[in-house]
């Protein structure tokens, strides 16, 4: 939104262009200044309600991280922020807070559903060859550097261990 001032004189008339933003007071926390910091609501889900990529954590509230899960979230602005930055997925938690999305091996553990699972942690841990990367609107997740993907598919599942997140990959 741009806020035009004309200032007119005698003969001159002068036309300054200014950026504003619906709220100049939400400008001032860095949340609007990471590049691609967005809420992601998932698709698929029971008609009517809306459905956002989650933690196990309240917005803005630090800690070392946990399970990443898709819930149920009245108010779009309570959703948590994320943004992909050079192939790599984080989560906005505060001014001083970000936190890495990672993908780790599940294969092999018991009463794992899926063979691969999302989880924050402060720093990059799991699989190391992954790439993360906006396709239209849907997040996909490369692994092998783009050999495989997921094609944006995540599924929501409980197992032993609680909800989580998971995803597998195709050639």
């Amino acid at each position: 939104m741009l806020l035009l001032l004309a200032f007119i004189g005698t003969n001159i008339a002068v036309v300054h262009a200014l950026p504003t933003w619906e709220s100049f007071n939400s400008r001032s926390s860095i949340d609007s200044l990471v590049t691609g910091s967005t809420f992601l609501l998932a698709g698929g889900l029971e008609y009517g309600l809306s459905y956002y990529l989650t933690t196990p954590l309240p917005k803005g509230v630090c800690s070392i991280g946990g399970n990443m899960t898709i819930s149920v979230i009245p108010h779009q602005e309570d959703a948590p922020l994320f943004f992909v930055n050079s192939g790599q997925f984080f989560e906005y938690r505060n001014e001083s807070y970000i936190l890495h999305v990672n993908v780790l091996n599940t294969t092999g553990v018991k009463n794992e559903p899926l063979p691969y699972k999302l989880a924050l942690a402060k720093h990059r841990d799991g699989l190391s060859n992954t790439m993360w990367r906006w396709r239209r609107t849907s997040l996909h997740l490369d692994l092998d550097y783009g050999q495989c993907t997921n094609n944006g598919f995540y599924y929501r599942c409980v197992s032993r261990h609680g909800e989580g997140l998971y995803t597998s990959f195709e050639p």
